[in-house]
């Protein structure tokens, strides 16, 4: 079936020029609005996906993975200024992010250890002390960069040159420039982490000597000397609220499961002693003596006895003389000495007292006492009024009595050192029933309002739709009246207007005697040779002239 290009596009002319003005007006912005949706969609559905490989990247780690990329020939493109990288298709992320890891990329514009992967020669003992300078700093900038709320961090280590001359040693320091995530901070055992980290990596650095600063310029470890703290220590400091806390908390919670939750306030003071001491005692007891040592020393010197008679007489005689002679021992020397010495008992203690020593504590307890309810119907009829006949009455002496021994025991009393626990029933204040039911009421109209607005504006949404989308539309797919009624009266050319005439001819043929016409045929028949021909040499000044005709004077 072949197309007639030019009639179609004859046909279509004709119909452009048979619409009225606005639906000319409207077709080609119509057809505009078409064509650029379906080039958008189109564009839309066909245009690669891209997913982030990596974003903040500096300079050096981003032309270094836009080369490894080009190797690969993986499409990517850029964003943020360079800053982010990303790749199509998505789901080749994972490998590239694997295979630049194992090339070392991204380094986060640093370098480490790696400086020493490939040997060179030639290299200076200067140009080594400055390289393992940059790699140690890398190495270190790397590992704080992976604490959750760092983005970035730049470290700078000075390492003072020892030397045998100088009498004084000159200790190395530290700075780090931390570059924070948006609304995120560092914690202070964070940023103690951070300094440590970076003492315990460098030879002889202390922590102390360690400065840490955020984006901002703010010293995040600034150290206080005493004349600007007071003397006061901030770990000192919290550590004393840590322990007023807790007790405040003890004696709230006990008290609140008894007179209600809301109904008692506590206050603690603890005077701490944070200083360190030693002491060492010794002690003799004169009572208790140990034998220490004990010496014995005996001496014998002088001539050997003589002995008496041999034979029976002298072993027979009673006689004493016979067996030892009187002179005969006189020059015999015997010498005995002993020495005892005794020691006595003593004791030595050391004591180390450890600083946090509580030194005396004053506790402050007010209660609230007791609220006696209103009648039922008071109540029934009017809340505020109900509230505000509320009588208070004061906690019974003997109620007090035992508040004030449970708050002793829960915070350790000990009079010997001075604590005081004061305990008193005053009323507390109450809410004021008038301005908690005007904070509801205009709380309630708050949420009508804004219903209210939600609906007036849904309102107004279905209403323009209705009464301006759906009748424009409609006005721009329907023929006008004019077009149905010129379809439906007029016939569809000279053709049908002849044969209409050729049937008025044979209609007075056949019956001439019927009456004489009422329009002269040969001037019908001229007239509308004339308008044929004129209709055949200018068609489109016909037809507007008819649509002028049937629009009572519009075109």
């Amino acid at each position: 079936m072949k197309f007639d290009i030019p009639a179609i596009f004859e046909q279509l002319v004709r119909f452009y020029v048979k619409l009225p003005l606005a639906q000319k007006i409207a077709l080609p912005l119509l057809l505009a609005g078409s064509m650029g949706v379906i080039v958008f969609v189109s564009r839309w559905a066909t245009q690669p996906q891209y997913r982030v490989l990596y974003s903040n990247l500096e300079d050096t780690d981003s032309a270094g993975i836009i080369e490894r990329l080009k190797e690969q020939k993986v499409d990517y493109r850029l964003r943020s200024d360079g800053r982010t990288i990303e790749v199509n298709p998505p789901n080749m992320v994972d490998e590239l992010r694997i295979n630049l890891a194992g090339l070392g990329l991204p380094r986060g514009g640093n370098v480490g250890f790696e400086l020493w992967n490939e040997t060179k020669l030639g290299q200076t003992p200067l140009g080594e002390s400055v390289n393992f300078a940059r790699a140690l700093q890398g190495e270190l900038e790397r590992t704080i960069q992976t604490v959750e709320a760092v983005r970035a961090v730049r470290v700078h280590i000075t390492t003072p040159k020892q030397s045998g001359f100088v009498r004084k040693d000159v200790a190395p320091t530290a700075s780090v420039l931390l570059r924070l995530k948006a609304g995120a901070e560092l914690t202070k055992q964070q940023i103690k982490g951070i300094a440590h980290l970076v003492a315990g990596s460098v030879e002889r650095l202390a922590p102390e000597n360690v400065t840490i600063v955020d984006q901002n310029g703010r010293m995040l470890n600034e150290k206080l000397s005493p004349e600007e703290s007071g003397g006061a220590d901030l770990t000192r400091l919290e550590y004393q609220r840590s322990v007023e806390n807790a007790y405040v908390k003890r004696v709230e919670t006990m008290i609140g499961e008894v007179l209600g939750a809301g109904r008692v306030v506590a206050r603690v003071t603890a005077e701490m002693d944070f200083n360190k001491f030693e002491k060492e005692e010794e002690a003799y007891d004169p009572a208790g003596t140990v034998a220490r040592s004990e010496r014995s020393s005996q001496e014998g010197t002088g001539l050997t006895a003589e002995g008496g008679v041999p034979g029976v007489v002298s072993n027979l005689t009673n006689d004493p003389g016979l067996l030892t002679p009187p002179d005969s021992a006189k020059n015999a020397n015997i010498r005995r000495e002993t020495v005892k010495n005794f020691e006595i008992s003593r004791a030595v203690s050391r004591l180390v007292g450890s600083p946090g020593k509580i030194v005396r504590l004053s506790v402050a307890v007010l209660v609230d006492g007791q609220r006696i309810e209103p009648p039922s119907g008071v109540a029934a009829q009017d809340a505020v009024l109900a509230a505000a006949a509320r009588q208070y009455k004061p906690l019974s002496p003997e109620m007090m009595k035992k508040i004030e021994n449970l708050v002793k025991q829960a915070v350790g009393f000990d009079a010997s050192r001075g604590d005081i626990v004061t305990v008193e029933n005053m009323p507390f204040a109450e809410p004021d029933p008038a301005l908690a039911a005007a904070l509801d009421g205009a709380a309630s109209k708050d949420l009508i309002y804004q219903g209210a607005s939600w609906v007036v504006s849904l309102i107004i949404a279905v209403l323009f739709l209705f009464l301006v989308v759906v009748p424009l539309v409609k006005f721009l797919v329907r023929p006008t009246e004019a077009e149905v009624d010129l379809s439906r009266l007029l016939p569809a050319g000279i053709e049908e207007l002849e044969a209409e005439l050729e049937a008025e001819r044979s209609k007075i043929a056949i019956l001439p005697e019927r009456g004489v016409p009422s329009v002269d045929i040969e001037e019908l028949e001229t007239l509308l040779g004339e308008n044929s021909r004129i209709v055949k040499e200018n068609p489109q000044q016909a037809a507007l002239l008819i649509r002028y005709w049937l629009n009572d004077g519009r075109i």
